[in-house]
């Protein structure tokens, strides 16, 4: 067992420090990007990159992490505005002229997303994410539309526990929290509307096919309840689905010889009162565990990956979790404000021209056969997120 514990604790402390330089990062990215909106028109030039490596060198994690979230969440507040019918601030209309979200973006932050062939030269590569217009580096480029899941929420995912059949389009967040794009597929330009699809929306069929399930046939497969369901379906058909950033999941790998423009970033997005009008430009929405299930028992992964915990507090509660008695068993602590909306974003590791494509680093697992098109782009990292 002692062996088996270590090669977990090593495993888990390799991808705890991949996460922690991903955030350091998206520090040092999303400080350039506020240098050079701060310093826009004024006499000096902004930090030097030297300078915001020190101030992050002296920063704890969390720290860090924080900023970057806080960075991350005005991006994405300011893509929302960017979309808001004519010059009022506080516009509820709807919108879904597609054109006229562009035209609105392009006047706001300078560019918009769309989807298109994609360049990589592969029989199965179909489409990709483009810019239209410039980002600059350290900016939002795109937002992971979709619903997500969170915890043992998971069990109410379509296929469930086999997600990942017939989905392309499942994202882990840093939480563990998974989203699935597919049912918003590309939004109001979708050639069938399927959002939000199985577990939000049910037809009448399914509903009765549910409630009149046997009761293994409701442990195999566990639905919302009615209540919750109604809820979920309000805020989803709340959503702007002419939205032109909400796009990520189009994102390709790069090919061969060609470096990723993006990182993909989690950002946990809260509206105060004066923004909830923006709420239906960030498109996502968060099913969350039932009650009784937020007090479950903390599994060994997430006690042995926690950068918080010094490495004997693991140990000792990595114990307790396997042998000891159940009052005393970690609990799983939710850290992330439930009425925060769980997102995911791309962020430009560079400036993005016109008409270029996106290119997101997958980050393949390690343990299984890559598909033919794939190419590694830092087999370290990947050994590390993957252990």
């Amino acid at each position: 067992m002692s062996r088996a514990f270590i090669r977990r604790a090593s495993t888990s402390a390799a991808r705890a420090l991949q996460r922690e330089l991903d955030v350091h990062k998206l520090y040092l990215l999303t400080s350039l990007r506020v240098d050079a909106r701060t310093s826009r028109g004024a006499s000096n030039a902004g930090r030097g990159s030297d300078e915001i490596i020190a101030e992050a060198h002296g920063m704890t994690h969390e720290a860090r992490q924080g900023a970057v979230n806080a960075r991350l969440c005005d991006e994405v507040v300011g893509l929302a505005r960017a979309l808001v019918s004519g010059t009022a601030t506080t516009s509820a209309a709807r919108d879904d002229d597609i054109d006229a979200m562009r035209a609105r973006a392009i006047r706001g932050v300078g560019f918009h997303c769309y989807v298109d062939k994609s360049g990589v030269p592969h029989k199965e590569s179909g489409d990709g994410l483009f810019v239209r217009g410039r980002v600059k580096a350290g900016g939002v480029v795109a937002t992971y539309p979709g619903l997500v899941y969170v915890g043992t929420a998971m069990k109410y995912m379509k296929n469930y526990p086999r997600v990942g059949a017939d989905n392309d389009y499942l994202i882990v967040r840093s939480d563990g929290s998974v989203i699935d794009a597919k049912p918003w597929g590309r939004g109001c330009l979708s050639a069938t509307n399927e959002w939000p699809g199985e577990p939000i929306y049910l037809t009448d069929g399914e509903k009765r096919a549910a409630m009149n399930g046997s009761f293994l046939q409701r442990l195999l497969k566990p639905q919302l309840n009615e209540e919750r369901r109604v809820e979920l379906l309000n805020q989803c058909e709340s959503l702007e689905r002419s939205n032109v950033f909400a796009y990520a999941h189009f994102a390709n790998h790069p090919p061969e010889g060609t470096k990723p423009n993006v990182v993909v970033a989690s950002v946990d997005v809260a509206l105060d009162d004066a923004d909830a009008y923006l709420r239906r430009f960030v498109p996502n929405v968060n099913v969350t565990p039932d009650e009784n299930d937020e007090a479950s028992y903390e599994g060994l992964s997430s006690i042995m990956s926690d950068s918080k915990r010094t490495m004997s507090k693991r140990f000792s509660d990595a114990s307790l979790a396997i042998f000891g008695e159940d009052r005393d068993k970690p609990r799983i602590v939710h850290e992330t404000d439930n009425s925060a909306i769980r997102a995911l974003v791309l962020v430009a590791t560079r400036d993005i021209e016109d008409g270029e494509e996106v290119w997101l680093n997958y980050r393949l697992s390690t343990h299984v056969e890559p598909p033919a098109w794939y190419t590694r782009v830092d087999a370290e990292e990947d050994a590390r997120r993957w252990g």
